[in-house]
């Protein structure tokens, strides 16, 4: 795709603007079409918009339009053209490094020699004489020309470099140039060509057609999305009510589980306890019966040292008595068992398995819409 503009030649006496026009477009007749509305002296001046401007209307330093009235396009001894801004940049640079070669320039004026950025032509001057750098008016005219030019755009042939697509094949539904109908679109070949006006005249109907169905189409399709919208949200509504009651029921169920688990740890150690108190009571009167004997023996040895006759009789008979007590009898060492305990999970693969297969998720289809869409499509021709 190009930008096309119609240029009169008689009405552009400039001759330099006519040169810079003719070295950044392609010029050529438009064919016998157009002689009615044109002379044979006027000619189709067709060029790349972008194009153009980029070689003529862009400062190349900054790659800023020359339509900025900060950036007004300034002629360099060589000929070519840069922003003033630009041009005062290097200018700048140029006395900085100067400068730093020679500190004692500073602050003085300094003329430098500057080299052009696009021929490296070098020219000697001062910041005085680049502010009164004269003005391109070629730019200045060429602005004002695509400023005041009509424009429009042209379709270029894919395959035949240049050639307008000025031309339609009704049979293949593709628009085609000049070269297009002699070599790939034949009449004889069963190719019904026609021009291009002559096509659009005819399919400008089916084309608005076509255009307002897909703005129904789109219309719909942006309904059934604003429904998706809706049921996307009302989803993550749903996902948040799943999760939180996920969480409060395993959130009871492990507060019963630690419940029951703080009930069972006490129980287990009541148990222990009432068994190790038992124990404890045996372990003492043990230990009294052990020391009673232990006494018993002591004051008998010292009695019989000291040959108390009547001391030694007498514990010999609390001895006698004591003897006469039934003997203690400890099942731990007398009958060699003692009480143990153990937890019984009797449960455990029960509620394990029901835990496995504890709760699921449920779905169910609701209703979203409260409206039918439109099937039917229109067949594009």
């Amino acid at each position: 795709m190009a930008k096309a503009c119609w240029v009169d030649e008689e009405e552009t006496p400039d001759k330099e603007l006519c040169k810079a026009l003719s070295e950044g477009v392609t010029l050529r007749n438009k064919g016998p079409q157009y002689e009615s509305q044109r002379t044979l002296n006027k000619r189709s001046l067709v060029l790349d918009e972008e194009s153009f401007e980029k070689t003529f209307l862009i400062c190349a330093v900054c790659r800023d339009s020359f339509t900025n009235p900060l950036k007004p396009p300034k002629l360099l001894p060589c000929h070519h053209s840069f922003c003033l801004p630009c041009i005062k940049a290097l200018f700048r640079t140029e006395v900085e490094y100067r400068q730093s070669l020679t500190p004692s320039l500073r602050g003085m004026p300094t003329a430098v020699s500057l080299h052009c950025p696009t021929c490296r032509g070098n020219f000697i001057t001062t910041e005085e004489n680049v502010r009164t750098l004269p003005t391109d008016h070629r730019v200045v005219q060429l602005l004002d020309f695509v400023k005041h030019t009509e424009r429009y755009t042209v379709s270029f042939c894919s395959k035949h470099k240049l050639q307008a697509l000025n031309f339609f094949c009704e049979p293949c539904i593709q628009p085609v140039c000049r070269d297009c109908t002699v070599l790939e679109h034949k009449e004889q070949d069963g190719h019904l060509v026609m021009d291009l006006s002559e096509a659009l005249e005819k399919y400008t109907p089916v084309l608005d057609t076509a255009v307002t169905d897909m703005d129904n189409e789109a219309a719909m399709l942006e309904k059934k999305q604003e429904t998706l919208d809706t049921a996307t949200k009302k989803l993550e509504e749903v996902r948040a009510d799943l999760l939180k009651n996920i969480h409060d029921t395993f959130g009871r169920l492990k507060q019963q589980l630690a419940e029951r688990e703080r009930e069972l740890e006490s129980i287990a150690e009541n148990e222990v306890n009432k068994e190790k108190k038992k124990l404890d009571e045996k372990v003492e009167l043990l230990s009294s019966r052990r020391k009673t004997l232990l006494d018993h023996s002591s004051t008998l040895k010292q009695a019989k040292e000291e040959s108390s006759i009547e001391e030694m009789f007498s514990i010999h008979q609390q001895y006698r008595e004591y003897r006469s007590q039934p003997p203690i009898k400890i099942r731990e060492i007398d009958d060699g068992v003692m009480t143990t305990f153990s937890f019984n999970a009797r449960d455990e693969s029960i509620i394990s398995s029901r835990i496995n297969n504890f709760g699921d998720i449920g779905a169910k289809v609701e209703s979203t819409f409260s409206y039918r869409y439109p099937t039917s499509r229109s067949t594009y021709k």
